[in-house]
């Protein structure tokens, strides 16, 4: 038995609960290299979750990866991962690009209390803002992020499944499976997430946006509790660093929380140095980037991280 064979079959040991399924990414190539395949895999998540009974709180697609924050058994879960994969594999052939690694799979971790199921959340958008650093995550299309604290699909042009009729939707969606007439298709083509994402008991609200306080406290989430967003990124096996304008609300928090200090003027020689071992080692930023935000010499932060790595000392 494989590896991947092993993992499998753990995870289809595995109950209903809420999981983070996390696809492997494909590095330098692509998953989606157009508008019309990422139409496709939106409306691949929408089959698969109907066909699987499959309970969808959040999803994320990015060029060469993707999320999902689901409700379901582990069973059901590699399932739907089967169909995500033949569906994508096909449409990457039939546009004649190389078939998908036959190792391509995914980690999926059980989010064991309501907190990991918000950070899973919170990192699941957070990947479609890294994505499109030029729109926040609400305006990205390939993804469930526009229903997040928003009245804008009220405003998206939209017919049913049921106005397009069956022919209608087999030509669309390349399938026949049969949606319920009442799920909405937008003028691009795909399925609007809000037709099938899990709603609170009421039917009205989103669960997502159940597990927030506000909009304030979904927004400090996916910006700003970076520990968080670099930890879950560590658990599904991610590699995560702040860069841009990251780095300086970084700087500035860890100034405040960490030093009571408002300024970086304000840190003598040794917590200065403190302070550049912590971005380096618990934050992965390179040697030249610290030292040109701490304004040290690089060669001073590289030899500062150097010995507290030999030494094995982890950051405060």
């Amino acid at each position: 038995m494989t590896k991947l064979e092993k993992q499998r079959k753990e995870y289809q040991s595995w109950g209903r609960w809420y999981y983070h399924m996390a696809l492997d990414s494909l590095g330098d190539r692509n998953l989606f290299n157009d508008r019309n395949e990422y139409v496709n895999g939106m409306n691949v998540v929408a089959i698969g979750q109907f066909v699987n009974k499959i309970g969808v709180i959040q999803f994320d697609w990015m060029r060469n990866h993707g999320h999902f924050i689901l409700l379901a058994t582990g069973q059901e879960c590699c399932r739907f991962f089967d169909y995500i994969r033949f569906r994508l594999n096909a449409r990457l052939v039939k546009d004649g690009f190389p078939p998908l690694p036959t190792k391509w799979f995914f980690k999926l971790l059980r989010l064991g209390s309501l907190n990991e199921l918000v950070n899973a959340v919170s990192y699941s958008a957070r990947n479609s803002y890294d994505a499109r650093r030029d729109i926040l995550p609400g305006g990205y299309l390939w993804s469930s992020n526009y229903v997040m604290f928003s009245d804008v699909k009220e405003i998206i042009d939209y017919k049913t499944v049921g106005e397009i009729g069956t022919c209608g939707m087999i030509l669309l969606l390349g399938s026949k499976a049969k949606l319920p007439e009442a799920y909405k298709v937008c003028k691009l083509g795909f399925i609007l997430p809000e037709s099938y994402l899990l709603k609170t008991d009421d039917g009205v609200m989103t669960k997502a946006c159940s597990l927030y306080k506000d909009s304030k406290d979904y927004t400090y989430r996916i910006f700003r509790d970076y520990d968080t967003y670099k930890r879950t990124a560590s658990e599904l096996g991610e590699a995560w660093s702040p860069s841009g304008s990251d780095v300086d609300s970084l700087i500035e928090n860890i100034l405040n929380v960490s030093y009571g200090v408002k300024d970086l003027r304000d840190l003598d020689a040794g917590k200065k140095c403190d302070l550049a071992v912590t971005l380096g080692l618990s934050y992965g930023l390179k040697a030249d980037e610290i030292a040109s935000r701490l304004h040290l010499s690089s060669s001073m932060v590289s030899k500062l991280l150097y010995l507290y790595s030999k030494k094995n000392k982890k950051p405060f």
